[in-house]
């Protein structure tokens, strides 16, 4: 019975409302796909490593080891979890030689290469930004005396 009022009422006001609700949709709507868009672009290459390694994979340097000596500040475990997830979301391939020791190999998918546009302009902002903030100078120190 109430599920009918609820039908009566809202189709009495529909009109009214229709154009605002409808309006509201779909700002909505624009809003959350800009920021799914962006959180999908995160999810792929968020994070503190996710770009450098692809700078790197990108560069030639594409097996385990060089990554490791390459990448300052970053520890094997680390490494192993993030090519993981780039490998999960296609955007890394892996690929295992069937030799003796194994050795694994990483490069970038189509989508991969299809990403190296935004961590391109990731490093070039670094770069430019690196370039334009000054090191302040030392500042003069007096020595005081604290015993006459």
């Amino acid at each position: 019975m109430f599920n009918t009022y609820l039908k009566i009422i809202f189709s009495l006001n529909l009109n009214k409302l229709n154009d605002f609700v409808r309006s509201k949709i779909i700002t909505m709507t624009q809003q959350k796909s800009h920021t799914n868009a962006l959180s999908y672009c995160m999810d792929m290459i968020g994070g503190k490593w996710k770009p450098v390694i692809l700078f790197h994979v990108s560069k030639g340097i594409n097996r385990f080891n060089k990554l490791f000596n390459e990448i300052e500040g970053i520890n094997r475990q680390m490494l192993s979890k993030q090519l993981k997830e780039l490998e999960k979301s296609g955007v890394l391939e892996r690929t295992l030689f069937s030799e003796i020791p194994p050795r694994v190999e990483y490069t970038l998918t189509p989508l991969g290469k299809s990403l190296m546009t935004v961590v391109q302009a990731m490093n070039r902002w670094g770069q430019k930004q690196q370039q334009e903030v000054k090191v302040p100078k030392k500042m003069e120190t007096k020595q005081v005396t604290l015993f006459e």
